[in-house]
């Protein structure tokens, strides 16, 4: 029945079933109190007659039923006045006083201000209130006892039904939630469990094809990024080896190169270099699992110094390079570490004509803050918008902590490389040694 109504429907149903229960029981309560009322006021007159009778022959002095309508409050019988001490204020309102309530038949006084078309008139009555009798209760006090019992006995249904409502409709919608958060590439393929309703299994189904979906894309981008870079590897790999050949033909010449030829030739080979840093990352990144990387002992501070070195053809006259660097030895992979470095160096290399590049070291942590003495410098080498991409996601694959934020007209950027379980512990030299390039 629950599966053939579905989520909305169950709801649905529940709610007007709850709402014609308690429209009914809040008629049937009316309807009872309303008949209750007029036997009360017939059951009061025939007990006050009854008191009547008891007060006479007990020789106690009875008060007079009917009204005492005056026009002035003094007018009043004195018992009235000091039974309500002030004279009603408020036009139309009934005030009561009881007195006597310790003896055995105590006196009920009502009055009512009233305005008529002959001016204020103020009317009074006098009652004998019943004995009360331990124990015992009135007709008029159980009546209240059974519509408190009505009331409290609607509430802890209509309690009920709301907590198996909630029951029946979280247990399939914690059921999905945790079948949503083991969803992983391996379960993908699985058939969809059965939660009961069928918005939760179309729900289910929606989400699943969704990742799915997503799934198959980054399948498609790696692929992508496998295939291109095995691609690229043949042509940079001659383009680089042809450069080599033609220096070494120019070497061999008899006639002094041409200047023009040989800048012609560096910047094919700095390109080339470039092109093959990036196809590298591509490459590293198509793969699908960190252990593929293999790990060994590496010199972090004589990395970053190669790698200097090897770049500082980037470096034009007007920078100053600072180097801070402490002997440290790290277990890291060597591939994916260098091509972080790599460009994060050339980064700070290719955005500074002038001004000052420093490169701090500390173990695995490494600050790399370039500052041109222009704000609107540019590089005009290839762009490297890519490699900070690159950079940013191979240091999330690997978890190492990485920061890139500005620093005045340059840039501050901070990676810590974490060390991966290592057989061995690692050798570390207790040296530090620091060295400042100016470039002039």
């Amino acid at each position: 029945m629950m599966r053939l109504l579905g989520l909305k429907g169950l709801v649905l149903i529940t709610l007007l079933t709850l709402g014609l229960a308690l429209v009914a029981g809040y008629t049937f309560i009316s309807a009872r109190s309303y008949v209750s009322g007029m036997d009360n006021i017939m059951a009061g007159q025939l007990g006050r007659a009854a008191m009547q009778s008891v007060a006479y022959q007990l020789g106690v002095p009875g008060p007079r039923e009917e009204y005492v309508v005056t026009r002035t409050w003094a007018q009043q019988p004195a018992v009235i006045r000091e039974a309500f001490g002030d004279e009603p204020s408020d036009m139309g309102k009934l005030y009561k006083a009881h007195v006597g309530g310790d003896e055995q038949f105590g006196r009920l006084y009502f009055a009512v201000r009233q305005a008529t078309p002959a001016g204020e008139r103020f009317v009074t009555q006098q009652l004998l209130s019943p004995p009360r009798m331990a124990g015992i209760l009135s007709p008029a006090q159980g009546r209240l006892v059974n519509l408190a019992l009505i009331g409290l006995g609607s509430a802890l249904v209509v309690g009920l039904v709301v907590i198996l409502l909630w029951r029946r409709i979280s247990t399939p919608i914690a059921a999905l939630g945790s079948w949503a958060a083991g969803l992983n590439e391996r379960n993908l393929n699985e058939p969809v469990p059965d939660f009961v309703y069928p918005e939760l299994n179309r729900f289910a189904e929606l989400m699943r094809n969704s990742l799915d979906t997503a799934q198959q894309g980054l399948q498609r981008e790696q692929a992508f990024l496998s295939h291109t870079s095995h691609e690229l590897r043949t042509p940079i790999s001659v383009v680089r080896n042809n450069v080599e050949l033609l220096r070494k033909i120019q070497s061999s010449s008899a006639h002094a190169p041409d200047p023009r030829e040989t800048e012609i030739v560096n910047r094919i080979d700095r390109a080339s270099l470039t092109m093959k840093n990036v196809t590298e990352t591509l490459l590293w990144l198509g793969r699908d699992d960190r252990a593929t990387h293999p790990s060994s002992d590496i010199r972090l501070d004589q990395l970053i110094a190669e790698l200097v070195d090897g770049l500082r053809y980037l470096l034009s006259t007007g920078v100053q390079l600072s180097l801070d660097l402490s002997a440290s030895q790290q277990y890291l992979p060597e591939s994916p570490t260098r091509i972080v470095l790599g460009n994060l160096i050339r980064n700070a290399f290719q955005h500074t004509r002038e001004g000052t590049v420093e490169i701090f070291q500390r173990g695995g942590f490494v600050r790399i803050v370039n500052t041109p003495r222009d704000a609107g410098e540019t590089s005009a080498d290839t762009g490297f918008g890519l490699g900070l991409k690159l950079t940013e996601r191979f240091t999330e694959r690997l978890g190492w902590d990485y920061l890139n934020e500005p620093a005045g007209a340059g840039r501050r950027v901070e990676v810590t490389l974490i060390e991966m379980p290592a057989p061995a512990e690692p050798v570390a030299e207790d040296v530090n040694h620091s060295l400042t390039v100016h470039r002039r």
